[in-house]
């Protein structure tokens, strides 16, 4: 079935807290969406109008229609909106041991993630894991919008379409994450910290981290 989602960027009207009700809870504020946990569905809302910012919340939409509704996958409650989406609240947070048929089932699809990371996985009531969150995502006749994090990031020439094999490499961060609990050479960026100023320094060291882990691993040096 070809997907059934518009791709002309819907009108988006993100609303002040004063006007969200009492069952909205904020989550976090991406780069690209506001996302909010209403009762036990995930809400994610473009931050504006802006192509780049509507681009990531279509792509996700367009992803999940190619998948359809697999017990792989997290369930989208959205189908036919296109002013946010919806998926359902995986309360048992993030991974088990299922995160290799997830991958393979994607790319069953001709979808590669783009962006794949511990973080990107849940946990659903029957404890069966479901991959989502794809924002970044590849598929055919769609090239990524962005790529995974430097941790989780196979060195290649960035220009051109995310592969399998670059999918499979962040696999390898992934798994690292769930027997360790942090990603690969974590330390380097330093402690974590609520702290502005820890903050602000972690942000002004980042491009230089990120390129000194991409250094290591067109070296084949890994972490651990």
């Amino acid at each position: 079935m070809p997907p059934t989602i518009p791709l002309q960027p819907p009108t988006v009207t993100i609303r002040p807290a004063s006007e969200r009700k009492d069952n909205e809870e904020l989550l976090t504020i991406g780069f690209f969406a506001e996302v909010y946990l209403i009762d036990y569905v995930i809400r994610k809302i473009p931050r504006s109008q802006s192509e780049e910012d509507l681009q990531p919340i279509l792509r996700k939409a367009l992803i999940y229609d190619t998948c359809g509704n697999r017990p792989q996958i997290a369930e989208w409650l959205s189908r036919r909106i296109s002013d946010y989406i919806e998926i359902k609240y995986y309360p048992y947070g993030d991974l088990y041991q299922q995160i290799l048929e997830a991958l393979i089932f994607i790319h069953s699809h001709g979808v590669t993630h783009s962006d794949l990371a511990l973080r990107q996985f849940f946990i659903d009531d029957n404890f069966d894991l479901r991959l989502g969150d794809f924002d970044s995502s590849q598929c055919p006749g769609y090239v990524a919008l962005g790529y995974e994090k430097a941790s989780h990031c196979l060195p290649r020439d960035y220009a051109l379409p995310s592969t399998e094999a670059s999918d499979i490499f962040a696999l390898g961060s992934a798994l690292y994450e769930l027997v360790t609990d942090v990603a690969p050479y974590s330390e380097i960026y330093g402690p974590k910290s609520y702290n502005p100023d820890v903050i602000e320094a972690r942000r002004q060291r980042r491009d230089a981290v990120d390129y000194e882990i991409e250094t290591r691993y067109k070296n084949w040096q890994f972490s651990g």
